[in-house]
């Protein structure tokens, strides 16, 4: 490879490693407009070992939105980034995740792992996610206290996201 072609490979990581992480954060801010900008149109999503399967962007965020409710606080984070630039328009990746939801309607708190398998796209010169989804390693529940349950109406994220959202 020349140095071009090295240096294009390093910025095409960068931009999608960028792209992940916004996607995770688009998605623990409920910020669905976000993410409808990094999918591309026929995206088609794979989440919980398959079990939740949508294909194009409106579906897949239809999902999203249906799932991840402003009472259910989540913090996905993810690690790693095996980023593998397979040609100058397409990408795989694999990312470690580890997630954390407060679940206040059914009393629980869920931590789980998983790995993501991603593939993107670069359209009109911007990367975006063309297939996501993750297979579950493990996923536990701890039950909620009443103290625990009571400090959630402390938490700003959900005066941030209600106010978001005009509720």
């Amino acid at each position: 490879m020349t140095l071009e072609e090295r240096i294009q490979r390093l910025e095409d990581i960068e931009a999608i490693r960028y792209l992940q992480a916004k996607y995770q954060r688009c998605l623990d801010n409920r910020d669905f407009d976000g993410i409808k900008e990094i999918f591309c149109e026929d995206v088609v999503s794979s989440y919980g070992n398959g079990e939740m399967a949508y294909k194009g962007s409106e579906n897949v965020i239809a999902f999203l939105k249906g799932v991840m409710s402003v009472e259910m606080p989540s913090a996905h984070m993810i690690h790693g980034g095996e980023i593998d630039v397979t040609s100058t328009t397409q990408a795989t990746a694999k990312w470690y995740l580890q997630d954390f939801l407060i679940n206040k309607e059914h009393g629980v708190n869920i931590h789980g792992a998983a790995i993501y398998e991603n593939t993107y796209e670069k359209v009109n010169g911007v990367w975006k996610i063309k297939t996501i989804g993750y297979k579950r390693m493990y996923e536990y529940y701890d039950l909620i206290s009443q103290t625990q349950g009571a400090t959630l109406k402390k938490t700003t994220f959900l005066d941030e996201v209600k106010e978001k959202l005009g509720k």
